[in-house]
């Protein structure tokens, strides 16, 4: 039987059992040394993604029968995703595929055989699913935090706490971070073009590059000047991928200031890049999304020029219509605001109202307590229990009482256990400390948001907004949100306690103590 031999450099570098495509064709070679294999075919393509060039010339080459079978290192690196994985397996039950041999698994041509190799490669689409998300997730957490993401730019370093060169905090490159901060000195003059830069930079200066795996140290290159000059990172912002308007602010120290990089901008002239102080900032853009197809609410400035020379600033809101929507109305700044101005005044109170309410959460608050000690107190005992036994299995290793292999795999289990054990620590701990923050939060909303909304800034009108509920939309013009259910009090009676409470004050103190106390049993027993 003749065979093609299939191989894919690994994306997960840290995989254990992670080989190299000489490493594979080394193994092969034997693993299965008495095999007739027609064709070596290499593949640096993700199997996570479709249209591999390999895989597909793999696949005529099976179709054309010039081969029957396929030897690869492991089922994943021939897919990851189901349309692939349909292709091989569809290919085995019409016989067009009769074997497959891999290096690290084994595959047994029955119904059986086949069902486990489909769970293999699902198995391994949701390991790349999951590890995307958690990529993705770790570099918006990481933007947020004011870091950069991956390798920081040149005239910066990524360090680690302990030291060690790594993508973590960013610090200035003793080496290139002045000489780069000279270089935006020269463009600031105004005198100097980039060109002529490059060439103090080079020839005089003797600059070098930090280089890479793939671009050893050298000159700077005219490209890469003018990639730093319209860099917004060097001036402390952070682009958001998928949202060019939206920058993070950076901890790292900035090379030159917001004022600087605009200036250079203005130099540069067409070759430059949007200015920073020229970003539109929206109140309700970024929180919203359209009620029909899911997409993002964005917005839109125009301005409106009359005869008289007077012109007038309208900011209307609409869906980004990136899938298939009818939604075509554009909502006004100001009725937007309107609609929002009624769902507050809906669930405004009292402050006396509050302070009931905070009164009865108060003493609810020491029963809820203790029972999150009791389970923060287990927590504990089990964190504490799994660091005793990576201890004892340490020691156990050491002792050479369990092989390395048996090591590795129970190392690698209790350090799961004890990640898994931590994330639910901290949510308990979370828990423990917005529980009652979140209700005082509410109540003050309750009693001054409506003030604070009208005249507050952005923030405060986005933070409003967050307090009051979540899920905001918009469908047919309309601001719809899920309210938070602490909130049902207020919208369900309130209004008849308030006229009743207006009306009490009025009474003689020793009717208003017993009418206070009954309109506060109505008002917290609901």
């Amino acid at each position: 039987m003749k065979y093609i031999a299939y191989m894919r450099k690994s994306q997960e570098q840290a995989e254990r059992q992670s080989l190299s495509v000489p490493a594979q064709r080394r193994n092969i070679k034997e693993r299965f040394p008495d095999l007739e294999i027609v064709e070596w075919i290499e593949e640096s393509q993700s199997a996570f993604k479709l249209g591999r060039e390999g895989f597909d010339d793999m696949l005529k080459l099976l179709d054309a029968k010039k081969a029957e079978g396929i030897v690869c290192w492991h089922p994943d690196r021939l897919s990851r995703n189901p349309l692939d994985a349909a292709q091989i397996v569809h290919r085995i039950g019409l016989g067009i595929i009769k074997d497959l041999k891999f290096g690290s698994y084994n595959f047994d041509n029955s119904p059986e055989g086949i069902m486990m190799l489909q769970m293999t490669m699902s198995q391994s689409q949701y390991y790349s699913a999951k590890l995307s998300k958690d990529v993705k997730r770790g570099n918006d957490e990481q933007r947020k935090r004011g870091w950069l993401t991956g390798r920081a730019i040149e005239g910066y370093l990524n360090v680690r706490a302990d030291g060690g060169l790594d993508h973590g905090v960013i610090i200035k490159d003793p080496q290139r971070f002045d000489l780069r901060r000279k270089m935006w000195d020269l463009m600031l003059t105004g005198d100097y073009s980039v060109p002529q830069i490059l060439t103090i930079v080079n020839e005089q200066w003797g600059y070098e590059t930090r280089g890479d795996k793939k671009h050893p140290p050298g000159p700077l290159s005219r490209t890469g000047l003018y990639n730093m000059f319209k860099n917004p990172r060097y001036a402390g912002h952070i682009p958001v991928p998928g949202r060019p308007e939206d920058y993070e602010d950076a901890t790292y120290p900035h090379m030159v200031s917001e004022e600087e990089f605009d200036r250079v901008q203005e130099l540069l002239g067409s070759k430059g890049t949007r200015k920073l102080k020229a970003r539109k900032v929206f109140t309700f853009k970024g929180i919203m999304i359209c009620g029909e197809c899911g997409c993002a609410i964005t917005a839109e400035e125009k301005i409106r020029k009359y005869k008289n020379g007077k012109s007038q600033r309208f900011i209307y809101y609409h869906c980004t219509r990136k899938r298939p929507c009818s939604q075509k109305h554009n909502l006004n700044e100001p009725d937007l605001e309107a609609q929002f101005d009624a769902e507050l005044s809906k669930r405004t109170i009292l402050p006396q109202f509050k302070e009931w309410a905070l009164e009865a959460l108060a003493d609810q608050n020491d029963v809820e307590s203790t029972d999150i000690e009791a389970v923060l107190s287990t927590q504990n005992r089990a964190i504490e229990s799994s660091h005793k036994q990576m201890k004892q299995l340490i020691s156990m290793a050491a002792k050479e009482m369990i092989d390395e292999a048996e090591f590795r795999t129970e190392k690698k289990e209790l350090e799961a256990r004890i990640v898994t054990l931590e994330e639910e620590l901290e949510d308990t701990k979370r828990r423990a400390d917005s529980w009652y923050g979140t209700f005082t939060r509410t109540f003050e909303l309750a009693v001054h948001g409506r003030e604070r909304f009208m005249n507050g800034g952005i923030e405060v009108k986005k933070e409003i907004m967050a307090d009051l509920g979540s899920n905001p939309v918009l469908l047919e013009g309309k601001f719809q949100f899920t309210p938070h259910p602490w909130l049902a009090p207020i919208e369900n009676g309130y209004k008849q306690l308030e006229d009743e409470y207006l009306k009490v004050r009025t009474q003689p103190e020793r009717i208003q103590k017993a009418a206070f106390a009954a309109i506060s049993t109505t008002w917290l027993g609901w």
